[in-house]
């Protein structure tokens, strides 16, 4: 290749010509689980008035994502799978457990706990401790107006002679 100073002529760089229209078409990103679950995420999502133009998207340490709610400045990461695409749709679905929390004024992790008791049927701690408040409690008599069972009173005159044939 010849120098402009040698009297050859230099060529302009080579660009690549990319159409101007996006490729893609798709509002919400493909993610690696099963239709029905990418279509009931969408569903929350819109139920929920969240957009994907409405988070920030960044990622972390190899396959993490870190998502950001403009609107209302939530921030959610997540980097449980190794699998970026995965960790992303977990994200969003952690995005949505956590806006629908706070339209109950509460907090993502309170809702969970609610749900999975209602899948088990335990009761709430509050309503066991009313269930044990029907019980009251009496005092016993004193002991030297009960007698006590057989069963301890042979017990007693066995521990009584075994402590007199250690002191001899």
């Amino acid at each position: 290749m010849q120098s402009v100073a040698d009297g050859g002529c230099a060529q302009p760089p080579r660009r690549l010509k990319f159409p101007q229209a996006s490729v893609y078409t798709r509002s919400v990103p493909v993610f690696p689980v099963s239709e029905k679950k990418a279509k009931a995420l969408r569903e929350r999502l819109n139920a929920l008035r969240c957009s994907e133009n409405d988070l920030e998207e960044s990622f972390f340490q190899g396959s993490g994502v870190a998502l950001r709610h403009l609107p209302t400045g939530i921030r959610i990461r997540c980097s449980q799978q190794r699998c970026q695409a995965l960790n992303r749709f977990l994200a969003r679905r952690l995005l949505a457990d956590e806006l629908e929390a706070r339209l109950q004024n509460k907090s993502r992790h309170e809702v969970k706990a609610e749900k999975i008791r209602e899948i088990k049927g335990k009761p709430k701690r509050s309503a066991v401790r009313k269930h044990l408040d029907q019980f009251t409690l009496r005092h016993l008599p004193p002991s030297s107006k009960q007698a006590p069972p057989r069963e301890l009173g042979r017990l007693l005159i066995q521990l009584e002679n075994f402590g007199k044939e250690d002191s001899r």
